[in-house]
Order: C-alpha cells, then structure tokens, then sequence
C-alpha cells in the first residue's frame, strides 16, 4: 500500500514504452499502445459511506514517509498494522483501516494493478487538488475498470433498503457512473454471485443474470431511479427536475457538497467554494438555465432561495415536482432563452391576467396575492397545467414567484400577452 503520485505514474508508463513493452512506431504512440497502456492503468474504485476517524492520505504519506527515512519495505499487513497501533487521538480507527484493507484485497482479487480511494487518495489540505478532485469525480468513477461498493449496513440483498448508502448524497453520481459494480456487504461478502456489469444486465430475464437482475430491480426501488438510467445513464442537461428529484431524500455533511455532488450528472462545470453555503446549490441552478431550456428546472415546491424566488433552496424541493412537460406556446420573443441578469432571471413568458373570481375560489394561503400567471407546460395529469402564479415587483415587467400549481385549464380560452419578464 504506497501512494502513487501521477508523476510517478508518468515516470513508471514512459520506462514500460522505453523497455518496448509497448507499441511505438518511430517515438510515436500508437493507438495500439494507447489501448495497452489503457489496460496497464485498469483501476477500482471504492464507493462507501464515511465513518469515524477513516484512514487519510496524511496517514498514509506521513507513513511511508518515515518507513523509507528508515529503509523498511513492509506489506499490507504490516503498515496496517502500524497505523492501528498509532496511539495518537485521530489515528485511523481499525473499522476504516479492515475496510481499506479488505478493498485493495478485492481488487488484487479483480486483477486490478490499481485502487482508488477517496479517503486516501485526495489531500485535502491541497484546496487546489480538493476543488479537482471534486470536479473530477463523476470521470473518474466513470473511467474505473470496478467499482466496489461496501454497504455497510446490509447483510443480504433484501435488506439494502435500509442501508445508508443510499441516503448519500456524493453516492449517486458512484452508482449512475461507473459501468461493473460489486457489492459487498458489511462483512465484505459479495451480496451478487459476480461483477454486475451494467450493460448486459438490461434484459432483466436473462437467467443467467437472474441475481444481477435482481439487484438493479431492487436498487431502482429503493433509489427512485428507472433501471434504464441505471443501467445506461449519461450526464447532461436533460430531465432537469427528475434528476434533481433523485437527490432530493439525500443528505451531506456539508451544505455546499448537495450542489457539488451533482455536477457530474449535469456535466457542467462549477467553481468550489466552501463557505457559500446555500449559495452553492443556487449557482449550480443558475448554470443549468444558461445552458439549457428544460422549464423543468422551475418544477419544485417548498422554500425558494435566497437569492432568487425561481430557484428552488435545496434539491429537497423538487420531491413534490408536479412532472411538468414542455408545450408549444407562442413565443414571447425572438429569443427564448433564460439568463440570469442583475435584474433577476430573464424568461420570455405569455402572460395572462388573474380575475378575482378565479382567486376567490381558491385557498391559496400566499404571503402576497398574485396578480397574473404563465403556463410553464402540462402536467402530468391529462388536461392540467402547471400555472406559475407570479406578484408584481416594483417596476414594469419585475415579478416574484409566488407559487406553482396544477389547474384544469381551457388553454385556448385565454389571450396570450407574449413578454420578456425578470424574476426577481
């Protein structure tokens, strides 16, 4: 168990092309070699939930720091060993160091040359390599040859409901990216009789895959995610409000991870910057609706965000989304794009005016009374809209939302009044 920085990567793959164990053709890689050096590189990868005093990367360089001051070259079991009897306040606890002990066993096991732990494979006092690595995640459980998920709390198949692992925010991202998974339970038994690779595994009455079947029909009833996306998911800016809605019964440890666990799966980027709190899940919003025009980023209920009433304050809203679908309405401009402006979001909108009887026959229980509506699209029910009821601001075509709801509507019994409005 040693470190390996990507410069001493670098220097062991140019010595291997130097010794002609690959293809090079004239001091040119070939693709062939590319796809050699691909397979050199082949890495697992550990997903699982934090526990007290885990193992870190200080640990272990601090370690092999003092192991070469003294010449030694101890195994596994021995550095393992070392670390455990550290009777130092925040040694790593022996829970943490069986279980990074078990993985990289499992994946020797899996003839994986590499592992990658997120434990002890991020300096965290390096903001430069936090921010990265944090950016990097979604690639990198993508690109791993493995991906080991210990469930730390679940013995057999039929009790992985209640294991916290799927109460994380940062594994949702490790169960939508990676392609061959194995599952392990708390005392580190595969609960599936192999790999599960996800691909394969889409024919569901494959009975050669019956357990593997099994566990993404389970995991899809726990998680709330369709077993298409589980099993072919790819990143982007579509599907904005059920993707947010995934996330939404998830926790972190810190305020600012539920954005930042989310930028692999929207694939955008987004600066780190712990200490904004909320403020974090408010850029990742404002992101999105620059570079997408899916109106179900706006489908979500609860408390708004600080920093605008259009955006939702945490991914806890979109619980309760309405399952709004884009329509065809008339355009409200040339341009139907949103941005984000100093005077509020721009979103071309048809207005269209409330009446007080409308009003009068409903309890709606607002801190202020709406003045006029938008249709954002249709609801999932037949015949239903969702109406975004919006209140004057204090300039002409300033509002704040007020509330979203779904209405029985004759949409061709109201005049359209296309304009460009600014919420504030």
């Amino acid at each position: 168990m040693t470190l390996m920085s990507r410069n001493d990567l670098q220097t062991r793959i140019n010595k291997q092309i130097e010794n002609g164990d690959f293809d090079v053709d004239h001091g040119e890689v070939t693709c062939n070699c590319f796809e050699k050096i691909k397979e050199e590189l082949e890495y697992s990868i550990l997903s699982h939930r934090w526990g007290d005093r885990e193992v870190t990367f200080n640990h272990l360089q601090i370690l092999d720091e003092q192991l070469l001051a003294s010449g030694q070259n101890l195994q596994i079991p021995e550095k393992l060993a070392m670390l455990h009897a550290n009777p130092a306040p925040k040694a790593p606890s022996k829970t943490s160091l069986d279980k990074l002990s078990n993985f990289l066993k499992i994946s020797e096991d899996k003839q994986c040359k590499y592992a990658w732990a997120d434990t002890v494979c991020i300096n965290k006092e390096s903001s430069a390599e936090l921010d990265e690595s944090i950016r990097s995640m979604y690639a990198w459980y993508r690109d791993s040859r493995i991906c080991i998920v210990h469930l730390s709390e679940t013995d057999y198949l039929y009790e992985m409901k209640q294991d916290p692992w799927f109460t994380r925010g940062w594994t949702l991202q490790e169960l939508l990216a990676p392609r061959q998974f194995a599952f392990y339970s708390k005392g580190w038994k595969q609960i599936t009789r192999s790999n599960s690779e996800k691909g394969p595994i889409g024919e569901v009455d494959q009975k050669e895959a019956k357990g593997e079947a099994s566990l993404w029909v389970q995991v899809a009833s726990i998680t709330g995610i369709d077993i298409g996306n589980l099993l072919n998911f790819e990143p982007g800016l579509r599907d904005i409000s059920k993707r947010m809605k995934w996330a939404a019964r998830r926790k972190t440890t810190r305020i600012e991870d539920m954005a930042y666990c989310l930028i692999g799966i929207f694939n955008i980027n987004l600066s780190i910057a712990y200490g904004e709190k909320e403020g974090a899940f408010y850029r990742l919003q404002v992101e999105i609706l620059q570079n997408s025009d899916d109106v179900s980023l706006f489908d979500w209920q609860g408390p708004r965000s600080i920093h605008n009433s259009m955006l939702a304050a945490s991914p806890a809203c979109f619980s309760e989304a309405l399952g709004l679908r884009k329509i065809t309405l008339l355009p409200a401009s040339d341009d139907p794009t949103f941005a984000q402006t100093n005077v509020g979001i721009r979103i071309p909108l048809a207005i269209y005016l409330l009446n007080q009887d409308w009003l009068s026959g409903r309890r709606l229980n607002l801190a202020k009374t709406p003045s006029v509506f938008s249709i954002l699209g249709a609801s999932s029910k037949p015949n239903y809209y969702v109406m975004l009821l919006l209140g004057e601001g204090d300039q002409p075509r300033r509002y704040e939302r007020l509330a979203l709801v779904e209405e029985e509507l004759d949409i061709n019994s109201f005049k359209q009044v296309p304009v460009v409005v600014y919420i504030k």
